[in-house]
């Protein structure tokens, strides 16, 4: 009797195992399926896909909002700029500005580029490190770019030439801002506002003359008269304040720098994207 059960039950445990085969046939089926199914996927994506696109005509932009506050606080921009350059000056000074972590706007002279020997070397320090170089024509000549006939060509046609030499130099920056030897107010009629209206150029004078240029010119002097300034016209949002690259700027740039920001201002270069109108000569169109 005992032997019968025992038989009874090896017979029941074998019929009881699976066949490890039949596990086999069934994940190799699950598989074929699954990827079955994704190539089935792909080819109908493929054959039914369809792109919208849309005429550049028909393309609109929203306007870019002006700035009303930066790091939570109200915002206040300051632009340091520098005229007549490059020259012996403009890597003194570009270190300044790199110890304070500013970036400045930098108007050159396109006879200054051609008859400084480390010119290239330092506009191309200016456009890659991320300062703005802007052009004060080729000649600074006062009686030709400001001839009353033929002024604005003869203004329009150096900064385009200078344009060019730009680009050249530093290996493609295209320069889109100028701004007139002895500032526009007085100089410019409207000849020159239509020839830089048509070149697309925009042009820049300035809030703050910091007078570094006078003979005789002084730490003291200049950082009054800044402090002067900014009284008068009461701290506007936006400054731009003129240096040239003199001994004395690079004297008196780092307690600049510190004034404006113990002020809470801002450094920034000249932005292409989103244009402030500073000019002398009071036109909304450059």
């Amino acid at each position: 009797m005992a032997r019968q059960t025992y038989e009874l039950g090896k017979n029941r445990l074998k019929r009881g195992r699976t066949n490890p085969r039949g596990y086999i046939t069934i994940i190799l089926i699950g598989f074929i399926m699954l990827v079955g199914g994704l190539f089935f996927n792909l080819f109908y994506q493929v054959h039914h896909l369809s792109i919208l696109t849309q005429n550049k005509g028909e393309l609109t932009f929203e306007d870019i909002p002006p700035i009303e506050s930066w790091h939570n606080k109200e915002a206040k921009f300051v632009y340091l700029t520098f005229d007549d350059g490059p020259s012996k000056n403009a890597d003194k000074i570009l270190d300044v500005l790199d110890q304070y972590d500013v970036k400045g706007t930098f108007f050159v002279l396109g006879s200054a580029i051609e008859g400084y020997s480390k010119s290239n070397e330092v506009l191309k320090r200016m456009a890659d490190t991320g300062h703005y170089i802007g052009m004060h024509s080729m000649s600074h000549n006062y009686s030709y770019l400001y001839d009353k006939e033929k002024g604005g060509e003869n203004f329009v046609g150096e900064l385009l030439e200078e344009q060019q030499l730009i680009k050249e130099v530093t290996g493609g920056f295209m320069s889109q801002l100028c701004r007139a030897p002895y500032g526009s107010g007085g100089t410019f009629n409207a000849g020159h506002i239509e020839a830089l209206k048509e070149a697309k150029i925009k042009c820049w004078d300035w809030d703050v003359d910091s007078l570094d240029w006078e003979s005789g010119a002084t730490v003291t002097g200049i950082m009054k008269n800044i402090e002067y300034c900014m009284n008068l016209w009461n701290y506007p949002k936006n400054t731009i304040v003129l240096f040239h690259e003199k001994d004395i700027t690079v004297e008196v740039l780092p307690k600049v720098i510190e004034y404006y920001m113990e002020l809470g201002y801002e450094f920034l270069p000249y932005n292409p994207d989103y244009h402030i109108v500073k000019n002398l000569v009071g036109s909304d169109e450059i």
